[in-house]
């Protein structure tokens, strides 16, 4: 999935499901994010001089090494589910056992405890797993690292999560063919409204446990106003009606701003250039020669800003994928936990 459902609409489903305006706008935040976060900053303490360094969620260089993939991919937007799912079956019968599956057993425990986190990062937490979460249906049928079991046709690109199939399966409203499965025409709205209803359900039954009125009754009306949004279903290899889309998200949602991914950063951090800007995408981040330098802001509570807490997400959510992960990767000969 792409900006549109991991940062519109999983803010308007948590809003219906009962969180504050401000809250609602937190979690879908921290949703996007997860795309966003893909350098490790060291950040100065000016006072101290000691070092925080963050983790990564996402990676723009899919040829990084396997280990850092593994930390990256499977954890974060290909968590492994049930290989003998139905909506697994495959027409060459092939099964792969970190096959991202449909709201699958280690996608439900990440996000249910995500709810359970401290109250400093359960909103970030939230964010974040929902980001895995519904990804488990838009990714679906694809593995976290470089497989040919990803490989949908021959294609001059490596075979690693859903690249083979670039952005079909991202795209709201989308319908494209998958070729490798029994049943091979994918309806992107069919996946992403079964996505929303169980984020929804999820949404309304941390409300409940707040003591907050469950919402989870009025699915129907949310169903509905979902397929009205998401507007016409589409085929091709460009993405179309976006335009009409985004109106319908900002008219719903009037008080989200557009997304940027530099306010969290750049309320907490001050940035020391060294000669050019270093630039802010991942891959040619690598290839920067004269680093620049990163301090905490003057005078903020660095553990109350927004990118802190974050981040502190991103490292609970990764210790918790690890937790669960690990016996699963062991079957393979590969130890998660120590890479």
């Amino acid at each position: 999935m792409d900006i549109e459902f991991h940062y519109w609409l999983t803010g308007l489903i948590a809003y219906r499901a009962g969180f504050s305006k401000q809250d609602s706008q937190t979690i879908a935040y921290a949703s996007e994010y997860v795309d966003e976060n893909d350098i490790s900053y060291t950040i100065i303490d000016r006072k101290n001089r000691s070092d925080y360094i963050n983790f990564m969620s996402q990676t723009m260089n899919i040829l990084k090494p396997k280990d850092k993939l593994m930390r990256i991919y499977p954890i974060f937007h290909f968590i492994p589910g049930d290989p003998m799912a139905i909506t697994a079956r495959r027409r060459d019968g092939k099964m792969h056992l970190l096959n991202t599956t449909p709201d699958n057993e280690n996608a439900n425990a990440i996000i249910d405890a995500a709810f359970n986190a401290s109250e400093d990062t359960r909103l970030y937490r939230i964010g974040i797993a929902s980001h895995s979460f519904v990804d488990t249906w838009a990714h679906q049928n694809f593995v976290g690292w470089y497989d040919l079991f990803n490989e949908i046709e021959l294609k001059p690109i490596p075979a690693i999560g859903h690249a083979p199939a670039e952005h079909h399966p991202d795209w709201v409203s989308h319908v494209w063919i998958d070729n490798r499965l029994v049943d091979g025409e994918v309806s992107n709205r069919h996946r992403f409204i079964d996505a929303a209803k169980a984020l929804y359900i999820k949404y309304c039954q941390f409300q409940k446990k707040l003591g907050n009125t469950d919402q989870s009754d009025k699915w129907r009306d949310l169903e509905s106003e979902l397929i009205t949004i998401m507007g016409q279903t589409y085929t091709g290899d460009e993405q179309r009606y976006k335009g009409e889309r985004l109106k319908s998200y900002k008219k719903r949602l009037n008080w989200f701003p557009e997304f940027d991914e530099t306010i969290w950063f750049k309320e907490a951090i001050e940035t020391d250039v060294n000669g050019l800007v270093d630039k802010s995408n991942g891959a040619l981040n690598e290839f920067t020669l004269f680093r620049d330098k990163y301090y905490w802001n003057v005078d903020i509570d660095r553990e109350k800003t927004n990118w802190y807490r974050f981040q502190e997400a991103v490292k609970e959510h990764e210790r918790i994928g690890i937790q669960l992960l690990s016996e699963q990767f062991k079957v393979m000969g590969y130890d998660l936990a120590v890479v």
